[in-house]
């Protein structure tokens, strides 16, 4: 039996193909994992060296023992979450804010593209524990930039996550007072009456620029779930255009259907239309403020994936809605040709309206089901005398 002494995660060091044959051909292989040391730097650890620097300072020593310890944490955390865009530390307690931007690992999918990842980093509960109200006041901005991160992209994002960065720096400038003279302290001692009309003054205008601020990312969540919804039913056309695709191959190779006859033609281009279909009717909600609604906290993958079936189930509509016409479970009204033109425009209609379409195989499980010899009408054309 092989044994391999490996350092960190074995998956790291084997691929799955090296362990897809050990499987197959019986190997029995022990990976022996040697735990690295965990060289990671939280933001509270580099929080806590830089207020330890900072005191130094105070002192009058510029070179101590903190400037070293706090440059190679902020060396270390830099590397993990890339530079620091926007950063606040308090002054009387080791508390801060940051705004960190890192570049988005290129993949082949994104190769044309220089996505950023964002993140604000808070540690404030230092400063902030004696003043309970400008605790859940951060917290709140803190829950609406973990939404902002992974909702929003681009500059959305910025603007999103720039605006809560000065939302909670307000906070935490108004908090980091020296120990006597907080706002806390104030409120709650007679002999400064004004305490609790300038803790006021700083909770009342934050509410109403949370709320601005929450408006601004509601919006922006809205118009991005529809572009990546858009971009998902693109990618759904996509892939069912290839299905489309090897059906005719594989039918005519098998000599079943011929690509130029005209039951094959139908087939297929009511399939497409019925996916076009479903396109277009999407596209047409999303034009009205309130046609389209979605929502986009369930996260970008979900949204896409959402997207991405619905070509296929106008397809499936089309499909359904052609079968029925051409086993005349459906009569054509005063149509008694049907042709290449008559199959997909249904099959469009019934991927653009799926409620419609829902109606008709509604009426004609309807019909099954109760033994009935009387096909359902597309039409209301008046019956000939």
């Amino acid at each position: 039996m092989a044994t391999t002494a490996t350092t960190g995660r074995p998956d790291e060091r084997r691929g799955w193909w090296a362990r897809l044959c050990d499987q197959v051909l019986g190997r029995e292989t022990q990976v022996a994992v040697v735990d690295a040391p965990d060289t990671s730097v939280s933001f509270a650890e580099l929080v806590w060296a830089h207020y330890q620097r900072q005191q130094e300072v105070y002192a009058g020593e510029t070179d101590g023992r903190w400037e070293q310890i706090y440059r190679e944490r902020l060396t270390r955390f830099k590397r993990e979450h890339g530079d620091i865009r926007k950063d606040y530390w308090c002054r009387y307690q080791a508390s801060g804010v940051a705004l960190t931007a890192r570049r988005r690992p290129r993949q082949p999918r994104t190769l044309w593209r220089h996505d950023e990842i964002l993140r604000l980093h808070s540690v404030t509960d230092w400063r902030t524990a004696a003043m309970p109200e400008i605790t859940t006041a951060l917290h709140r901005w803190q829950t609406l930039a973990i939404k902002a991160s992974e909702i929003l992209r681009d500059s959305t994002e910025h603007i999103v996550l720039e605006q809560i960065f000065e939302g909670m720096t307000r906070l935490l400038a108004a908090a980091d007072q020296p120990e006597a003279t907080t706002p806390s302290d104030l409120a709650t001692d007679e002999s400064h009456p004004s305490g609790q009309q300038d803790l006021s003054a700083v909770l009342t205008p934050d509410k109403e620029h949370l709320q601005q601020v929450q408006n601004h990312y509601a919006r922006a969540g809205e118009n991005s779930a529809r572009i990546v919804y858009f971009k998902g039913m693109i990618i759904g056309a996509g892939l069912c255009g290839i299905a489309i695709a090897f059906a005719v191959l594989i039918l005519s190779g098998v000599h079943a259907w011929h690509p130029h006859r005209a039951a094959t033609q139908e087939l297929f281009a009511s399939v497409a239309m019925g996916a076009a279909g479903a396109i277009v009717s999407v596209m047409g909600r999303m034009a009205s403020p309130n046609g389209f609604n979605l929502d986009f906290e369930v996260g970008r993958k979900s949204v896409r994936r959402l997207g991405s079936l619905r070509p296929w189930i106008g397809a499936t509509f089309a499909l359904a809605i052609y079968l029925a016409l051409k086993s005349s479970l459906l009569q054509v009204g005063q149509v008694k040709q049907p042709d290449i033109y008559f199959y997909p425009t249904i099959a469009f209609l019934a991927g653009f309206s799926e409620r419609r379409a829902k109606v008709l195989l509604e009426g004609v499980s309807g019909d099954l089901g109760a033994g009935g010899t009387e096909p359902t009408h597309l039409s209301s054309a008046p019956k000939p005398q």
